[in-house]
């Protein structure tokens, strides 16, 4: 992905809606930031904030930013660990109880949306919305032969909102890009693109259909995860329609308690589920937030899911889900060497690091958590420390995992809520013993061979010539290899070179646009907290940083 460039009205308006809200006070709940920040920030403690709350400030901040950055919020609902319950509980209110759109536009959209399907087929609508988020609102309804259902329509105009959230995060990414000595490592850009790819393919209500229908059939005969029948006869680019189904809400605790769910064996269950969805299925719901999974309490000893919203699903490629179970399988082991080997096998860890540092510290991360419970494990600090380690030895961040990585801390915080105790290592560790036996045995090995049968017939008439030709195309290959080392050495000379200069030159534009900023906007000497003076201070800043590094 290309380097986007800076939208300054971008930044204005995020800076606006930050100091608007006062959302310097997060850093009360433990968030960091640079020194020069800070400073900069100091003006904003001059303005009183809206509400006493700085949940209920955040949540409203996320709603006025925009769809993209409401589902910010929703992961970092199910961060308890990392923020305390009242903000977390605001938060949780973005799942499904964000503003509505008016009655009479939800009804007929979904008018529009069925066409002649509406009279000759559904009875009801109620206008009220069950159910408003993001990208979608959901109304309850009622079919011609008395099917209960529920119609899901896009909200009008979400897209054209969608795009502008998007460019306003790839401004932040291409700041943060110059700003940061760790970007490139960091991969922002494709991370960016694939949030991109992630959040537009939800405003496709026909593959949301198709994802739904999938997994019913994968899990409907297992009885442990349920989905909502489609009816796709209704299914539109901007509509779905469903079965009406109902359940306890995952995040409401004290009803699971009260209608005496077996939540020990509901959290086992959550765990047994997402490994088969990850290895087994490789077909994930991505999007696992509180507000998506019901709790089927009918049998409350032995508990069941609803999924809903199956618009993002995730898979891995072979290698990634080979890479990802042989470090599982490692950690569950407590074989931090072959953890260290794993990710200098990958590529992700370059082959020149020192492997046994590697190994010391993965062990020092990691050793600590085996066998404690999910309220023992501060899964906060173990990522800070685990980035660190990422830094020091040079390991890429990949942005192909960044949707599992979602789905694991969206299941992570919903089962620290749900069942603290949960002994992680008792269900997932037999689980992946068990996966690695089947990749291992003679069934599955003969199967992969039958995969890889066209791909070997091909090859074996040149596999005589290719030996013999072989030491000959070695010697041009390490011959072109050297000639190719000495122009890179060259090139990334240069490169070195033209990045400073373009470093200083894009450090003198910022500088200059935070002076334009500051020297227009009519509130300066009355109002240091508004958000084009933040803005330009900022930006002045960094382009102060971007100079002297150009200059080093």
């Amino acid at each position: 992905m290309k380097p986007a460039s800076i939208s300054i009205r971008g930044l204005v308006r995020l800076a606006r809606v930050a100091s608007k809200y006062r959302l310097d006070r997060l850093t009360t709940l433990g968030l960091r930031l640079p020194l020069w920040l800070t400073l900069l920030l100091l003006p904003l403690r001059l303005k009183p904030p809206p509400n006493p709350s700085i949940g209920t400030d955040l949540k409203l901040a996320l709603i006025e930013l925009g769809p993209a950055f409401i589902k910010l919020g929703q992961l970092l609902s199910t961060r308890r660990d990392l923020l305390p319950d009242s903000v977390s509980d605001e938060l949780a209110s973005l799942q499904d109880q964000v503003p509505g759109i008016d009655s009479s536009l939800a009804v007929d959209t979904i008018k529009a949306g069925l066409g002649d399907y509406f009279e000759s087929h559904f009875q009801t609508i109620n206008p009220t919305p069950l159910a408003a988020a993001s990208i979608a609102q959901v109304h309850e309804g009622t079919l011609i032969d008395g099917t209960q259902i529920v119609i899901k329509f896009r909200r009008p105009g979400i897209k054209a909102l969608i795009l502008k959230d998007l460019m306003l995060l790839e401004s932040l990414a291409a700041l943060l890009h110059k700003a940061l000595p760790d970007a490139e490592r960091l991969h922002l850009f494709p991370i960016v693109r694939d949030y991109r790819n992630v959040i537009l393919a939800e405003l496709d209500f026909v593959q949301e259909a198709d994802n739904a229908i999938k997994l019913r059939a994968l899990w409907l005969p297992r009885g442990k995860l349920s989905v909502p029948k489609v009816h796709t006869t209704f299914t539109r680019d901007n509509l779905i329609v469903m079965d009406r189904v109902h359940g306890i809400v995952i995040s409401n605790r004290a009803q699971l308690v009260e209608a005496n769910v077996n939540l020990e064996r509901l959290a086992n269950l959550g765990v047994e589920i997402f490994f088969t969805q990850v290895f087994i299925d490789n077909f994930f719901h991505a999007d696992m937030h509180p507000g998506n999974i019901l709790v089927d309490a009918t049998d409350p000893e032995n508990p069941t899911y609803i999924a809903l919203d199956c618009a993002i699903i995730g898979a891995l490629t072979r290698d990634d889900r080979n890479y990802l179970g042989r470090n599982l399988i490692a950690f569950f082991n407590e074989n931090y060497r072959d953890i260290a080997e794993a990710h200098i096998d990958s590529g992700w860890v370059p082959d020149h690091i020192d492997v046994d540092a590697f190994e010391a510290v993965i062990k020092a991360v990691c050793a600590p958590l085996f066998g404690k419970t999910m309220s023992e494990i501060e899964f906060g600090k173990l990522l800070i420390a685990l980035f660190s380690a990422a830094r020091d030895f040079e390991m890429e961040i990949q942005p192909q995992l960044v949707l599992l990585q979602k789905t694991l801390l969206n299941i992570e915080g919903i089962g620290r809520h749900l069942y603290g105790e949960l002994d992680l290592w008792a269900t997932a560790a037999p689980f992946m013993q068990r996966w690695r036996a089947k990749k291992t045995s003679l069934p599955d090995l003969l199967a992969e061979l039958q995969d890889l049968a066209p791909d070997l017939a091909q090859a074996l008439p040149n596999l005589p010539r290719n030996l013999l030709l072989a030491p000959g195309r070695i010697d041009l290959i390490t011959a072109s290899q050297k000639r190719q080392s000495r122009k890179l050495t060259g090139i990334q000379r240069m490169l070195a070179e033209q990045g400073q200069r373009q470093n200083q030159q894009f450090g003198i534009i910022l500088l200059c646009l935070a002076a334009i900023g500051l020297v227009i906007n009519p509130s300066l000497g009355n109002d240091f907290t508004s958000g084009l003076s933040i803005t330009s201070l900022i930006i002045g800043a960094v382009g102060l940083q971007q100079i002297l590094k150009g200059i080093g």
